[in-house]
């Protein structure tokens, strides 16, 4: 594995999500791109079975299910029912803690990805949708989810990934922005003079279809009749690849695969786009993908507004073709939800109604597995039908078919194979923990206020393979990770082999206390994510982990925390110097034993009143919650700029398992208006 490779994965993927505005004339593509590849022995289908009231139907087994591939009926060889949490069990917003941030193949239940077309949304329905996003990070989402956020104008590359880390989908949601329209751009158009006014009736100007304007360079001026801005075309052919992007990636994931797409409608017989909607109905159909859509503009009364010009007598020309161009645009998502198995939800205000529905549908799904007969791997589309035996009653919903693989050798080296396959596995949201490897990112300050990221990567020993040669343990391992900025631009890189030859002491402390790589980057304040690999060359078992870190400015004055940092023996006085050590990186405890932590406090308020909330989470469940508690000073402070602090505690009866520490700071003398809490936590493994 090259520093090239890894360090161009992120970007590679985060290339076939996002639709850029320029590529808005999309390339021909092959009849069955975007189909799900099978090239394993077992084809898997999941299965979604509800009643007529759109409740999911559970206790079904094997044998109460038809399945026919080409119209041919086969045999159920592999079967499971996989659930997730009930909508209606929810609680707590984000008191409620956090959700692991990684996701591996066999942990995944729901892929979901919610389209957002803010091409095609007024400012204040991005907002009620940013709200509707909230709510499901804080209160929907759950273990096993994978989730995607993407705006079909583009948007900041670091957030448009799929992840279970909801600190980066939080961020996604906040960072989505509308596009602004105004008659200032439009003066290209020759119906407009250079001071923005029409040169014939009012009604004849091209309108706006509910979205902003891009850049001059990608105006099309082609007429397309006097109702169509030159600047629609654009913007629904931009949609359009956003969505079929989103499609091809999507489409190869595993679990059960639901999009939102949250958009005002897309005019396609004024576009002249029909043909290429319907074949992204197609090819979503086709990926196994269940989209629902809904219009955030809720109930529309369509009236005339003050910013509209229409010549008196026009009125009800313009009324009228409004009307119609609501119409039209409403037709685009009723089709693209209907067609794929979904739902479309309009004239409702409540948009967190449409997202409860889909998520309560989509709570748990059938997973059935078959094996074709030997000459059906012909490389072609397969049709599939499932149904549920002498039950009329409910409905089944399910792929429409898969891409047989083909048999037919290909022409590559075995080292490009081996080459893609490390792509692939880099490249993917699922986790990979053949070995175990965590990534945590700890940051402060150095002497000069700056600050520092400290990437600290923890292997699990226990799943190496090492060679016992005269009383010593030898094996090599590659450890390859790159770090991006929000830019999705790679700004470090590490790249090592590490030699394994142990004695037996230091063997039995290597599998004590993991075997820990560090790596500083010298960083300026923003958000920042790491993505890395480790193999084991003997067994050729990978691990694979990314974590993301959002530093602070620290010089802004607004109240902020340092990453917590951890050792597991408290030391007597710890001085100017805590927080430094390789002590401080190690995060596994062994069960009973008593461990302490520090943290910096910034930018306090005048007088320094602060009291400390400390909470121990297993995923979302808090199992120790304390009392706020004023903090303790340390040597080394300097308040109220700086202030360090920490405390002990005990793994007490803690089951072997992966914990989150939580730190929550309260600022009791902070002004009306400024910062109050802030709130930081750290992974530690209990053994």
């Amino acid at each position: 594995m090259t520093k090239k490779l890894l360090s161009n994965c992120l970007i590679s993927t985060l290339a076939l999500l996002m639709g850029t505005y320029a590529s808005g004339q999309q390339a021909p593509r092959k009849p069955d791109e975007g189909t799900l590849r099978i090239s394993a022995d077992l084809v898997q289908v999941d299965v979604l079975v509800t009643d007529r009231a759109g409740k999911p139907v559970t206790g079904l087994r094997p044998e109460d299910f038809e399945l026919y591939d080409n119209n041919k009926p086969q045999l159920i060889n592999h079967f499971s029912f996989e659930q997730t949490l009930s909508t209606k069990v929810q609680s707590g917003g984000s008191d409620a803690g956090p959700l692991p941030k990684s996701v591996s193949s066999g942990e995944l239940k729901r892929v979901l990805a919610f389209v957002i077309d803010t091409l095609h949304m007024k400012p204040a329905n991005l907002y009620r949708t940013q709200k509707m996003l909230e709510d499901f990070i804080d209160k929907k989402m759950q273990p096993g989810d994978l989730a995607l956020i993407l705006p079909t104008a583009g948007g900041e590359g670091f957030y448009q990934q799929f992840t279970a880390d909801q600190r980066i989908l939080r961020q996604a949601a906040n960072h989505l922005r509308p596009f602004f329209f105004t008659r200032d751009q439009l003066l290209i158009n020759p119906q407009l003079s250079m001071t923005g006014q029409a040169q014939g009736p009012a009604n004849s100007l091209p309108r706006p279809s509910r979205r902003g304007a891009p850049s001059l360079s990608t105006m099309d001026v082609s007429s397309q009749g006097d109702r169509v801005d030159p600047l629609e075309i654009p913007d629904v052919r931009a949609t359009i690849s956003a969505l079929n992007n989103l499609i091809d990636y999507m489409g190869k994931l595993p679990g059960r695969k639901v999009a939102m797409f949250i958009s005002e409608g897309v005019r396609l017989y004024h576009t002249e786009t029909s043909t290429d909607f319907q074949e992204t109905i197609t090819r979503a159909a086709r990926a196994n993908i269940v989209f629902y859509t809904v219009d955030p503009a809720g109930l529309d009364p369509l009236d005339i507004e003050a910013s509209d010009t229409v010549a008196i007598d026009s009125t009800i020309d313009f009324a009228n073709d409004r009307r119609a161009d609501y119409k039209e645009g409403l037709d685009s998502l009723n089709a693209l939800a209907l067609d794929t198995g979904g739902k479309f939800f309009r004239d409702n205000n409540d948009m967190k109604a449409g997202l409860n529905a889909m998520i309560e549908e989509n709570s748990s799904y059938y997973l059935l597995g078959f094996q074709p007969d030997t000459s059906q791997w012909d490389g072609k589309f397969h049709k599939l039908r499932v149904a549920v035996k002498d039950r009329p009653d409910l409905i089944v919903s399910t792929r429409k078919g898969y891409l047989a693989r083909s048999d037919v050798p290909r022409d590559k080296t075995q080292g490009d194979a081996k080459q893609a396959q490390l792509l692939e596995t880099i490249n993917s949201p699922l986790v990979k923990r053949d070995i175990h490897l965590q990534v945590t990112p700890s940051y402060k300050d150095d002497s000069n206020r700056e600050p520092v990221v400290t990437w600290v990567f923890n292997i699990d020993p226990s799943q190496l393979r090492l060679n016992e040669t005269e009383g010593r343990h030898k094996g090599r391992i590659e450890l390859s990770a790159t770090v991006f900025d929000s830019k999705a631009r790679a700004i470090d890189a590490i790249d090592r082999s590490i030699e394994l030859d142990l004695a037996p002491t230091a063997y039995e402390k290597m599998n004590r206390e993991g075997l820990i790589q560090v790596r500083e980057t010298h960083v300026k304040p923003g958000v920042y994510q790491v993505r890395a690999m480790v193999r084991d060359t003997v067994s050729g078992a990978i691990g694979t982990a990314n974590n993301y870190v959002e530093v602070p400015d620290m010089k802004t004055g607004r109240l902020a925390l340092s990453s917590i940092l951890i050792q597991s023996s408290p030391q007597p006085k710890p001085g100017t110097d805590a927080g430094q050590g390789a002590a401080l990186f190690q995060r596994r405890l062994a069960r009973g034993s008593q461990f302490q932590f520090f943290l910096v406090i910034y930018n306090a308020s005048q007088g320094a009143q602060l009291d400390m909330r400390v909470r121990i989470m297993l995923g979302a469940k808090a199992l120790y919650t304390g009392q706020p508690r004023p903090i303790q000073i340390l040597e080394g402070s300097s308040p109220p700029s700086r202030i360090l602090t920490g405390g002990v505690m005990t793994a007490g009866q803690l089951a072997p398992d992966d914990y989150t520490l939580e730190v929550t700071v309260i600022d009791k003398l902070a002004k009306k208006g400024t910062r109050r809490t802030a709130r930081q936590d750290v992974d530690f493994t209990v053994q």
